[in-house]
């Protein structure tokens, strides 16, 4: 499996960040995994058989284990691991496992992001996507690497808080980027190398998000629903949250 697919994810939705102990000789085998989990075992081994293959799972060795796949999992050496869970929008049926040199700078990341899960501040609610997309950039190969410095982050801080608080109404790429000074082509690049996904694209991923929640609620239609979240009509809406869940808002709504 090609690791550039990580750069291309859109991460919908961050369920929990935690961190666990697991003993020596401790196993289990899960089918079909629910959600997707981004695995950093920063004390001891652990073994991970996907599809006739072992991986290893250490501070050395990530381990990202895909919505859809089917895997086993042995403990060799006792200790601690973090696992970040969260939805995106593609499913796999194998895993991926990888070497990485900078172990201790994304364990830090990982403990900065379940600080600020646990919180579940609103001011914090666009910095966990954030610095989600962060951590899975920060484990590809240094060639494929898109990781960017906090200043540059800094610089479009400005338009991802205009985002989070007006992302029910429409919004143009012209109108962020005269927020953060900068020409509209520099921001969307910077925007995208940042978060891997364009303004626009991260604006409708945010809207998906909180559509789940409204279609969780007992008072709301698909209709209101759409309205509510600045699509024009329930047909774009509902296309749109196809193209992000890969089910319409009705059979989303039945399946919950």
């Amino acid at each position: 499996m090609d690791i550039n697919i990580l750069s291309n994810l859109i991460i919908t939705k961050i369920h929990s960040v935690s961190t666990m102990h697991i003993e020596s000789g401790m196993k289990a085998k899960h089918h079909s995994r629910p959600a997707w989990a981004v695995i950093l075992k920063y004390e001891g081994e652990t073994v991970y058989s996907c599809k006739g293959k072992t991986y290893l799972s250490d501070l050395n060795n990530m381990t990202i284990l895909p919505k859809g796949s089917t895997y086993e999992w042995q403990c060799k050496k006792s200790g601690r691991f973090y696992t970040m869970e969260l939805e995106c929008d593609a499913t796999f049926d194998t895993i991926f496992n990888f070497p990485i040199q900078n172990g201790e700078k994304i364990l830090k990341m990982y403990k900065d992001l379940e600080y600020k899960l646990t919180l579940k501040n609103s001011v914090y609610n666009a910095e966990i996507l954030r610095d989600a997309y962060s951590l899975l950039l920060a484990v590809l190969p240094n060639k494929q690497k898109k990781y960017q410095p906090t200043d540059k982050r800094q610089k479009i801080a400005p338009a991802v808080d205009f985002i989070v608080k007006n992302y029910n109404r429409s919004i143009k790429n012209d109108e962020l980027a005269a927020l953060t000074g900068l020409s509209t082509v520099y921001f969307r690049k910077l925007f995208t190398e940042i978060f891997g996904v364009s303004p626009i694209t991260y604006v409708h991923a945010l809207r998906i998000r909180k559509a789940k929640e409204m279609l969780k609620s007992d008072y709301v239609t698909i209709t209101n629903v759409a309205l509510s979240l600045g699509y024009p009509d329930v047909y774009d809406f509902s296309r749109t949250f196809k193209k992000h869940t890969g089910v319409s808002p009705l059979k989303y709504l039945k399946g919950q």
